[in-house]
């Protein structure tokens, strides 16, 4: 269940950095919280590493010479980022008994700054999927249901459910068409989309790397910012600068796929928003509609990166997303050009009509997370879910925007569950998007 109180990451570093917090008791902690986790949450712990990393923190921090506002704090990592030295299969039996001996350069970058890596996490299989669902490493379960298990999203599933259910603070995904979001969106976490080729891919199980990046999920805006300063290498981000923003709210055909339950709970955010002083033009974008109609190439480069393996080993893959790399087989390369020329050139129109706003609001997901046995076993059902999941998300990513979700109410229902809020801007504008995105949490907090 999800953890309200659970102390966020940037107020975790200041205890560690005024001695009234051990991290090596906080590691322990973490780490014993993550034995107990189950349901694919945590598929490797990295309990070694993290032990080791916890004492030259507090080592740090005795001597005053503490590497950021971060030194000290546990971090997971989604299972297809190379830690040195843990497994990293991607959730599949594909990869089963990879283990990298070398890190990632961002996992390099973590640690520099003094983060604490204790855990890897579950995933969709290969990263192919919004849901989270994966029979062979386990399937975590949604951090806001105590009765019914629900699937936690994907394909960053288990980062969605560890900083949900307040596992951990922070952790990190990859996002293709929504894998950060969806997670983060279901389970009540802050999650960030960056801009395709800001932040390395080294070292990072491929899905598609015309579209594959990397992003943060956390309890706040300001310790997703704080993270993605150290990912992307870039200089401290003043959350408190920049005018008022000025934002579109989308509106018309693009939204005809939303539940009844979250097209409710985006009116009331947005009324949220206007009573803390944050006005929103509402309108309809010809520029999205025309992009949710247009195929996305992604298809065709994860036929091209795993389809011969999936085609050899028949029945290692879950048929749900073997079923989806196979799909694509027949897909030309110049079909799958033509589709990368024609969302590119889909940016143009879309950057034109948001000309004068600092950023586009729509709803991050257009469904509530289902319960796992209404898709588990019907492929029928699995498809339409998946499908849900991705139209919204997706959007950002094959427009080549940076895009941000933010807990923003709950859905009417039984039990209530969380409404993730979505933010897009201009490719590179992860700055200008985390400052507002502080504004839009201040109003709805």
């Amino acid at each position: 269940m999800q953890s309200a109180a659970a102390p966020q990451a940037l107020a975790l570093g200041r205890l560690i950095g005024a001695g009234k917090l051990d991290p090596r008791t906080l590691v322990r902690e973490t780490l014993a919280a993550a034995g107990a986790a189950g349901h694919g949450m945590i598929v490797h712990s990295v309990a070694e590493r993290a032990l080791g990393e916890a004492e030259a923190a507090y080592s740090r921090a005795q001597s005053g010479t503490r590497r950021s506002a971060l030194d000290g704090v546990p971090i997971a990592w989604k299972d297809n980022i190379d830690v040195a030295g843990a497994p990293c299969e991607a959730g599949s039996r594909l990869l089963e008994g990879r283990r990298p001996d070398a890190d990632a350069p961002i996992v390099a970058r973590a640690a520099r700054a003094g983060l604490v890596s204790f855990a890897k996490t579950g995933m969709t299989e290969l990263a192919f999927s919004g849901l989270g669902l994966n029979p062979w490493s386990g399937t975590a379960h949604n951090a806001f249901d105590p009765k019914t298990p629900r699937l936690p999203g994907g394909s960053s599933a288990g980062a969605g459910t560890a900083i949900g259910s307040g596992l951990c603070a922070l952790a990190v995904g990859t996002d293709t068409g929504g894998s950060v979001r969806i997670p983060a969106a279901w389970n009540g976490a802050v999650g960030l989309k960056t801009t395709a080729g800001l932040i390395p891919l080294d070292g990072i199980v491929a899905l598609s790397p015309s579209y594959d990046t990397v992003g943060p999920l956390a309890r706040s805006v300001a310790d997703a910012a704080a993270l993605f300063e150290i990912l992307a290498g870039t200089s401290a981000i003043d959350l408190g600068a920049g005018a008022a923003p000025s934002l579109l709210a989308v509106e018309g055909a693009v939204l005809d796929g939303l539940a009844p339950e979250v097209r409710s709970a985006y009116a009331a955010a947005l009324e949220l928003l206007a009573r803390g002083g944050i006005t929103c033009q509402r309108r309809a974008l010809a520029s999205l509609e025309e992009t949710l109609r247009t195929p996305s190439p992604v298809g065709a480069e994860a036929y091209a990166l795993w389809g011969a393996r999936v085609e050899a080993a028949p029945g290692k893959v879950y048929d749900r997303i073997a079923e989806r790399i196979l799909a694509a087989k027949d897909i030309a390369a110049h079909a799958a050009a033509a589709q990368r020329f024609k969302l590119a050139e889909l940016a143009r129109p879309f950057l034109g009509e948001m000309a004068g706003f600092d950023g586009v609001l729509m709803p991050t997901v257009a469904i509530p997370p289902p319960p796992i046995a209404d898709v588990a076993n019907d492929a029928d059902a699995y498809r339409r879910a998946n499908a849900a999941a991705l139209s919204l998300p997706s959007l950002a990513n094959r427009l080549g925007l940076c895009a941000i979700t933010l807990p923003a109410g709950m859905t009417a229902g039984d039990p209530p569950l969380p409404f993730g809020l979505s933010l897009l801007a201009p490719p590179f504008a992860e700055r200008r998007l985390l400052q507002i995105a502080a504004a839009l949490e201040r109003a709805l907090n």
